[in-house]
Parts: C-alpha cells; sequence; structure tokens
C-alpha cells in the first residue's frame, strides 16, 4: 500500500542524492483463507469446507526522484491480480418454508454450528470470480526534517501524498447460486454482480496518504527503524453496490481508510556482501471509522500483527529485499454502527519482494 521504495532497514543509505532517479518493481502475494470474528477464529468453517478464499498477487512500478537531498518524490504505478472463491450451500428444507435455526428441517444439513448457534446447508459446490487490472495511483512527497548531511546516523522523513482513483472500482464477474431444476435436481443459477470489494483493482475514491519514516544507527551496522503509512479517504463511498445489482435498496461498499506500520531492527552481517538481516513487528489493516469524512457503508474493518523477518541486499546501486510476515493475531472488527463484528478472511502469511536500482 506505501509508495515507499526502499526497505526501512537501510536507515541513511536511503537517502537519495540530488538530481538522482530509483526505480523498482514490487511483488506482494496474499492468500486469505482463515476465517475470524472479532479475534476468534471460524474454525468451523474449514472443516465443512466453507472458507471463503482471496488469492491476490500485486505489482508496483514505481520511480522516485530527489528534487533536493531533503526532499523525494515518489510515482507508485500497481496492477493487481485477484481471485476469489466461493461456496454455495444446500439451501432445500424438507417442508418448503424457511429453514430452522437448529437446521431440523434442512435437506442436507452441514453438521456444524456457527457460533451463533446456527445450523446451515451443506457446501455442495464453489466458484471463483476474478479482477485484474490497473489499481490505485500513489504520488508521494517526502523531506527529511534534519539535514542528511549532519544526521547520517539518524533522522526522521515525513510525507503527503495522494491516491489517485484510476483502478476499475466495479469490476463484474458471474456469481452462482444455489437453484433446482424442475426435477428438483440442483442446477446454479448464474448472476452478474460487481465482485467482492477485497479484490476490487480500485477504491473509486481520492486518498490522501499520510506518511512516517524514522531511523537511528543504535551501533554500527544495527539500524532501528520505525515506518507508518496511514491513507485516509475521505468520501463516504464510490457508489459501488454490494449484491444484486436490481436490487431496490441495494447495499453499497464503503470507502474505507488503511494503514500499515513496521518496528524493527535491520543488522547487517556481512558488509562486505551488502546482507542485512531484518527483524521486526507489523501491523496492517482497515480501520472501523474514518479519519476523515463519514465511516457509512458497507465494509470489513480488521487488523492483523505479524512478525516480520527479512533479508536486504545492496551493492553497486542495486537493492533487493524479500520479507514474509507471519500473522500472530488476527481481529476482525466491529463495522461503524454496527453492535458485533462481523466475519472476514485473513492469512497466515504475505510475501513481499522489491528490487530497485539508482541512477
Amino acid at each position: 500500500m506505501t509508495a515507499r521504495i526502499s526497505s526501512p532497514s537501510l536507515g541513511a543509505a536511503s537517502i537519495q542524492e540530488k538530481g538522482t532517479w530509483t526505480v523498482a518493481a514490487s511483488h506482494r502475494w496474499q492468500y486469505s483463507d482463515r476465517h475470524f470474528v472479532g479475534p476468534e477464529e471460524q474454525k468451523y468453517r474449514e472443516k465443512e469446507g466453507s472458507e471463503v478464499i482471496n488469492d491476490v498477487h500485486l505489482i508496483d512500478l514505481s520511480g522516485s526522484y530527489a528534487l533536493t537531498k531533503r526532499i523525494t518524490a515518489t510515482l507508485s504505478v500497481p496492477f493487481q491480480f485477484a481471485t476469489r472463491s466461493t461456496t454455495i450451500r444446500d439451501g432445500r428444507t424438507t417442508d418448503g418454508i424457511a429453514a430452522r435455526r437448529d437446521g431440523s428441517n434442512l435437506a442436507n444439513p452441514s453438521g456444524y454450528f456457527d457460533p451463533a448457534g446456527r445450523m446451515r446447508g451443506k457446501v455442495i459446490d464453489r466458484y471463483e470470480t476474478s479482477a485484474c487490472g490497473l489499481s490505485d495511483l500513489k504520488l508521494l512527497g517526502t523531506t527529511w526534517l534534519f539535514d542528511p548531511e549532519t544526521h547520517k546516523k539518524q533522522n526522521i522523513s515525513l510525507g503527503l501524498g495522494v491516491l489517485f482513483p484510476t483502478g476499475e472500482k466495479d469490476v463484474k464477474d458471474t456469481f452462482r447460486q444455489f437453484a433446482t431444476n424442475a426435477a428438483g435436481a440442483y442446477t446454479p443459477l448464474a448472476v452478474t454482480q460487481n465482485v467482492d470489494n477485497s479484490i476490487q483493482p480500485g477504491a473509486g475514491a481520492w486518498g490522501i496518504i499520510f506518511d512516517l519514516y524514522a531511523y537511528k544507527e543504535v551501533i554500527t551496522n544495527l539500524t532501528l527503524f520505525l515506518a507508518g503509512t496511514y491513507i485516509a479517504t475521505p468520501e463516504t463511498d464510490a457508489g459501488v453496490i454490494r449484491g444484486s445489482l436490481t436490487a431496490a435498496n441495494p447495499d453499497v461498499w464503503s470507502a474505507g481508510d488503511s494503514f500499515l506500520g513496521r518496528l524493527g531492527l535491520g543488522y547487517t552481517f556481512l558488509p562486505k556482501y551488502g546482507l542485512t538481516l531484518t527483524l521486526g513487528g507489523r501491523v496492517e489493516g482497515t480501520p472501523s471509522e474514518d479519519f476523515i469524512g463519514h465511516s457509512g457503508g458497507e465494509r470489513r474493518p480488521g487488523y492483523a500483527v505479524s512478525f516480520e523477518p527479512g533479508l536486504v541486499f545492496t551493492k553497486n546501486r542495486w537493492t533487493a529485499s524479500f520479507s514474509a510476515p507471519v500473522a500472530l493475531y488476527r481481529n476482525r472488527t466491529t463495522t461503524f454502527g454496527d453492535d458485533e463484528p462481523g466475519d472476514a478472511a485473513f492469512a497466515d502469511f504475505m510475501t513481499l519482494f522489491t528490487v530497485s536500482r539508482s541512477f
């Protein structure tokens, strides 16, 4: 989500000389299939095979230009390739009326009660929707608070930027719903709807990017770093309908904020070969309420706290970094205006890879 290029563990090595460029390509992969309501995992979803699975690849191409040694501008152009696998349940009942809470009149019960004590129909099918293309561009300006020439071992950078709604916000695909034919056999119904908000390439709303980065060289080759990005979306929603496109009073997805925070250490254990080991913590998610503007509409707020080990290589103006944050705690928080938290799928881990070159 951030428009920054360099690894936060680089410290003074991330400072660009006036008039120089740094270009980068990044890849992020995330496979989300573990369901949570609040901080509690819904393990029954895996047992009955009803988990929703998001498989998301994000490729980010970026360029950074140093206007001065203290002021830098970065343009980030992301592309997203995502799929979402969803299940179909057997909705038939033995008496032709609505299913009872205990599932006693279900023709094909799942055999598992959800946390609210409700039995639902058995999962009998699965289908996939997808969305690919250009995501939302980001333009970020950053400035070092202290002169890099006299503060080589510690400094703070502040950034302000714009998120442009360039990505398609309402990609549509074919959804399948439970239905039967005249003989009563399962014959799914195909309908066209907007794909889920979680895999839409764009948010459909303008955003304001707030960015912070600080580092301190504790001892030779050991750097403490802090990095954070918050994207505020003042608009309430982008008019993207959730579910049926012909509903009289459709639900609309909210244009929600997002945040990322990292804190850790980078140790250059092989200076001759430019190898740095990084260890840190990471928190990432979407808040229930927006920092600026209204918070209405449908959203899935929540956050994940992860342990993030990584490796950084620097040599002859080239930099490559790889990290794999592993989730330690996940919490699907309560949506603005609701009384209880809903359900959302989280990943066990993700992979992050970046390669860059300075000119």
